[in-house]
This record gives structure tokens, sequence and C-alpha cells, in this order.
């Protein structure tokens, strides 16, 4: 699950870049967006067209305001800010393991290691914070916040999905690392990126 502040800009922009990363590595994984503002609001053109650039459609996307239901049961969520994890905790406390900043995720997982292909993922993520505390909420570092483009040029659109991206990319090779046997399935969750052992 990605949150940014109205699901018109950021958060689309890196759900539609982690889809379309997952599509030959775990394309069973749902991948989810929401905002703190609003329902029902097009993507901020220039998003669009940062997206086609990249020879990805975001013309069809519809925000959806952030809520319980949205989040619950979700194992990573990712936001683009730390007031945006401060809302996901407002909703649910017991979110807080889930719940950082897409850099201040990729950084602490790349110092933890990639997710072993037995690992759940949802008990990946836990290990890497266990030792973080909610006081990590309020720290003031913009270094590991996406900048909100809105308002911006079309260069400024082009430069996020660019830092997006490049961010997008080192979580897949954290989560989904290429050496995985095949024996990890990804499965859907209605809050966000699960993945489990088969457990047939």
């Amino acid at each position: 699950m990605f949150v940014c502040t109205g699901n018109i800009c950021r958060s689309p922009m890196a759900a539609a870049l982690l889809r379309a990363r997952l599509r030959d590595v775990a394309p069973e994984v749902e991948v989810a967006s929401a905002g703190l503002l609003f329902d029902d609001r097009p993507a901020e053109p220039n998003a669009v067209r940062a997206l086609r650039h990249r020879g990805l459609d975001l013309s069809e996307h519809v925000s959806r305001r952030l809520d319980r239901e949205l989040v619950e049961g979700a194992s990573l969520i990712l936001g683009m800010e730390r007031v945006h994890l401060r809302a996901v905790c407002e909703l649910s406390p017991d979110l807080f393991p889930y719940a950082y900043t897409l850099p201040e995720f990729v950084y602490s997982a790349a110092v933890f290691g990639e997710r072993p292909a037995t690992t759940p993922l949802r008990e990946w993520v836990e290990r890497i914070g266990v030792a973080r505390t909610p006081a990590a909420l309020d720290l003031d570092d913009p270094l590991i916040e996406i900048a909100d483009p809105m308002g911006g040029s079309r260069r400024t659109f082009r430069t996020c999905a660019d830092e997006l991206h490049e961010l997008i990319d080192e979580l897949v090779a954290l989560v989904w690392p290429v050496h995985d046997s095949g024996d990890d399935v990804a499965t859907a969750t209605p809050g966000g990126i699960h993945a489990d052992r088969d457990r047939r």
C-alpha cells in the first residue's frame, strides 16, 4: 500500500511503477494506493505525462481516501512523507511496524538484507523494524521523504517519477530477489502487499 497526500501524484505513480516491475516477478501481488484528502479524483495530468514517458498509463486512475479497511492486513505500507505514516497509525496503531516512508524502508531493508524466499513478507518487515519505536514518526529528515511535485512543472514530475522508479527497483530487488526458488507464492490482500509460502 502506497500513501500520499491526495492519491493523485506520488502514490499512484509508485503503485503503477511497482505493478509494472512485478508482472514477471510476482504478478499475483496486489498493489494499492490511497491518499489523505479525497476520493474520486483523477491523477494529476503531469503525473500521467511522467508515467506515459515510461510507457505506463495512469489516465484511468481514480483517487481513494485512506481508511482503516484499506490498510488493515497490509504487510507493508509505504508513505511518501512521515505525515502519511502518522495518518496510518492514527487509524490503527498496530500498523506501525509495517509503515515506513518509501526511502526509509528501502534503506532499512538494504542494511538488514534481502528477504529470503522462505520468509513471509510480513515477518521479514517485522524483523527489519525490531528496534524501531513510534518516535521515528516525529523525526524531521527530508532525505527519507519524497517531495510533493504538486503544482510543479513537467520536469518536476518527471524528476519525481525518476526518483520513485529508482526506489521501486531497489525495493523489488530486496523483497523479491531474482534467486528466489519459486516456492514463494505471492497472494493479494485487500490492504496491500502480502507474500506467503505455498500452503498446499
